[in-house]
């Protein structure tokens, strides 16, 4: 099946804009981040925290994605959005913006620093 792609992007974008969407990330980080230290070394825990954001975050665009778009699939979706990467379609717009937060996301040391910062604002009762 061959997706409206400007249109999933629009989708995704919905959804990382959703203030639900946010709130359930910032839950997360809340829950999770007193495990990171500032030190060079990473625990293991990391890793299962950072896959288990991963999972949240894909679930949720996921989620709406099928909500959104009649008969969609993952499975058959990310094909398609690999080659519209690999064009340099995406470099504009809201799929630059979708591609860079998904990016920041799966990146670990970003997210080992936003669970530092996130550790810092529960520590000193900020939020």
């Amino acid at each position: 099946m061959a997706y409206d792609i400007n249109y999933c992007f629009q989708v995704m974008m919905q959804c990382i804009n959703d203030p639900q969407f946010i709130q359930t990330l910032r839950t997360f980080e809340r829950k999770h981040c007193r495990e990171f230290e500032e030190q060079e070394e990473n625990k293991l825990i990391y890793t299962t925290i950072h896959n288990e954001y991963m999972q949240l975050i894909e679930m949720w665009i996921e989620g709406r994605m099928v909500q959104m778009i009649p008969c969609f699939s993952m499975e058959s979706f990310l094909p398609e959005l690999n080659e519209f990467i690999q064009s340099g379609a995406a470099d504009r717009g809201d799929a630059k913006k979708v591609v860079d937060l998904l990016n920041s996301w799966a990146d670990f040391p970003s997210f080992k620093e936003k669970m530092l910062d996130a550790s810092k604002l529960v520590f000193f009762a900020i939020e």
